[in-house]
């Protein structure tokens, strides 16, 4: 096991060091030179490669988001009538707005400065529901215009706003025609070879996909997943085809697959009925939520009808469901006036489900009532979601900051984050200690995620085997992600990663006044071999200092500097 914590040190060593530092070399990692760096090469089922994390995000980062002019609807103007001062319920008055906005083939919904009181139907999933694209919810900005969600009781699995595109788009659905692999893929690569490329055309919608065969589960040696690979659904990797070669038999694909795919597990394309929806964004307004009357948060409650927490488990306020090329920016979470506990959320922020290419930028958001076990108190999670960005954002007291979840997970990138205070929510009193912590890899095989470039303050960043869950036991978490360039600091005597991946996973620099690695090998021998890590305590002279950053002006040059401004 490794694991080295730094303490606090006399004034003078410091000062010491830090001249030391100062006059530290630059260094690489030796897993991605200045030249001859080609992760398409590898083979990842036996090299170490750091997978090119450049297409996370709006458009693959090769078109900034949109500032849309309009046409504006707004909310609160005749026909609408929203009332701003919080008083009474502007739940169905905003969707008017955002229909028409989706009859018109998109618009701006603004909602002027004030206070909108939000109620979920009791029959109903969702408060706001944006299904037609080209359509923004706007804010006059942060600390000007807030959502409110009154509703307090029978939040349970509900959304407040979703973003919902078509079932047809989903990971996992038959399609409109399949055609296997012509071969094992072993490499992450955007040329897919398949046995026949007739079904296909340029602007498709695919799956590239497999299944979990009991072979592709004991290759993995997860022995409690025996004979539950199709519960547990397979690889997924929703992709756009840019190009069909017919004579070379192979499909050209937006991003790279991130994992093995072979014919054993019945490797295959499927095209897509619908396209995910897109262009649709959520932009400047801050979401606060009245506390939920109860007094009971027990951890694992969830699931005792009549409980506090059986009543609010699982609510998101903002969930992006079957969406592409769409965006939730400059959004934070408040207290309400009400809200004695200090509560900001009854349980979780911002959840993107079964979707690729979103960028969640610039937000804040913190403090949920409820943290307990089952799904809660997370405020960012990307469940079965791919090529995926959140950046600029912080997680602030709360269980867990950011969230990977499922075998769809890939390819997505937290850059330049901050998740503090982990371990958190407030009850009824204003504070009190969950059993999870931390920033992680969830469940369920996760494959090739970047964390670039974060802060962990009093909290941690991690991917480890997970011996939990109860109908599909988590066990091994994800497979090839990579921590860069990890910031910790606070008082929590912890390190600020740990990593036990399948295969390999990477801790490359890291910097602050906490800067331990520990890699727990606590697992069966799926984790095998021990994961790589580079530079402890030497993140502040690592070139580059964004593996993210770098990535994407590697592939787009001066593009990429507008499209991650």
């Amino acid at each position: 096991m490794r694991f080295h914590l730094v303490s606090p040190l006399p004034r003078l060593l410091v000062f010491a060091l830090c001249a030391c530092s100062a006059l530290a070399a630059p260094w690489r990692s030796e897993l991605y030179p200045e030249t001859g760096y080609n992760p398409s090469a590898a083979d990842l089922e036996t090299d170490k490669v750091l997978q090119d994390f450049s297409y996370a995000g709006y458009r693959r980062g090769e078109a900034p988001i949109p500032d849309i002019a309009g046409p504006v609807f707004d909310a609160t103007a005749s026909p609408f009538s929203a009332d701003s001062t919080g008083v009474t319920d502007a739940t169905a008055a905003i969707q008017a707005a955002i229909d028409a906005a989706g009859a018109a083939g998109g618009g701006v919904v603004y909602l002027p400065a004030g206070t909108y009181r939000l109620v979920v139907p009791a029959d109903a999933k969702e408060a706001l529901r944006l299904d037609k694209p080209g359509v923004v919810l706007r804010g006059a900005g942060r600390g000007k215009t807030f959502l409110l969600n009154a509703t307090r009781t029978g939040m349970r699995a509900k959304r407040v706003i979703r973003i919902a595109g078509p079932a047809e788009a989903a990971f996992r659905p038959r399609g409109t025609a399949t055609v296997a692999l012509a071969g094992d893929l072993l490499n992450s690569t955007r040329t897919i070879p398949v046995v026949d490329t007739a079904p296909f055309s340029v602007g498709d919608t695919v799956v590239v996909r497999n299944d979990f065969t009991d072979d592709w589960i004991r290759e993995h040696q997860e022995p409690v997943w025996l004979g539950k690979g199709k519960q547990l659904g397979g690889l997924a990797y929703r992709r756009t085809v840019l190009a069909v070669d017919p004579a070379a038999g192979t499909l050209t694909v937006d991003a790279p697959v991130r994992y093995t795919l072979k014919l054993r597990d019945r490797a295959r394309v499927v095209r897509l009925a619908r396209a995910p929806l897109g262009e649709v964004g959520l932009e400047d307004f801050s979401i606060g939520e009245l506390q939920h009357p109860g007094t009971d948060w027990a951890e694992n409650a969830t699931e005792t009808p009549g409980t506090s927490p059986y009543d609010l488990s699982g609510c998101f306020f903002i969930s992006a469901d079957r969406a592409r090329d769409c965006w939730i920016r400059r959004i934070s979470s408040f207290q309400p006036e009400e809200n004695t506990s200090t509560a900001h959320l009854l349980s979780n922020g911002i959840e993107l489900r079964e979707s690729t290419h979103v960028t969640i930028e610039d937000c804040s958001l913190g403090r949920p009532q409820y943290g307990g076990g089952g799904g809660n108190g997370y405020m960012y999670r990307l469940s079965n979601s791919g090529e995926c960005l959140v950046q600029r954002s912080e997680a602030r007291f709360s269980r867990h900051g950011f969230v990977f979840s499922g075998f769809g997970s890939s390819g997505n990138v937290i850059h330049a984050c901050l998740d503090a205070e982990t371990g958190r929510a407030t009850g009824s009193t204003g504070g009190y200690r969950t059993a999870g912590k931390g920033s992680d890899h969830h469940m369920h095989f996760s494959q090739a995620n970047l964390v670039d470039t974060c802060t962990a303050e009093d909290s941690w960043f991690e991917a480890r085997f997970r011996p939990h869950g109860s109908r599909l036991p988590h066990q091994l978490t994800a497979v090839h992600s990579v921590f860069w360039n990890t910031r910790g600091t606070g008082t929590l005597n912890a390190p600020v990663v740990r990593s036990e991946q399948a295969r390999y996973g990477y801790v490359i620099g890291t910097r602050g006044t906490r800067t331990g690695v520990e890699l727990p090998r606590k697992a069966p021998s799926g984790t095998d071999p021990e994961d790589h890590v580079e530079g402890e305590g030497r993140g502040d002279d690592l070139v580059p200092e964004s593996l993210f950053l770098d990535q994407r002006a590697r592939r787009l040059g001066a593009i990429a500097a507008g499209a991650t401004r």
